[in-house]
């Protein structure tokens, strides 16, 4: 049962989710990868520090973190499109775990075809 719980939470617990969540909203209050790292190992995150700087690097190129060098160390905090993401991934698990009935999926079918 653990290894169960463990795995839902390793799923919807998505690593770009937590990351997005810990950081900061304004670059005036950015803060460090290794204190970033100190927040998310508090929530559950259990990648090393060399697989954070890949997230977040992923999460620069998606325009959703960014990034600031002060004396050659890095500071991130989150950004608008960061949030809605995060806001977009969590709906997606959220919706993925529902049940939903034909007119449930007609219905999210209009909404796709109305966003293209």
């Amino acid at each position: 049962m653990e290894q169960i719980r463990e795995e839902f939470v390793r799923r919807s617990g998505h690593r770009f989710n937590l990351i997005i969540k810990s950081l900061p909203s304004t670059e005036s209050l950015a803060i460090s990868i290794e204190e970033l790292l100190e927040r998310l190992k508090i929530i559950g995150y259990r990648e090393s520090i060399d697989q954070l700087h890949i997230d977040l690097s992923a999460l620069i190129v998606r325009k959703e973190i960014a990034e600031s060098s002060i004396m050659n160390k890095s500071y991130y905090w989150s950004l608008p499109r960061g949030q809605n993401e995060l806001r977009k991934r969590i709906l997606l698990i959220k919706l993925h775990n529902m049940e939903l009935t034909e007119e449930d999926l007609t219905a999210l079918e209009q909404i796709i075809k109305k966003s293209k």
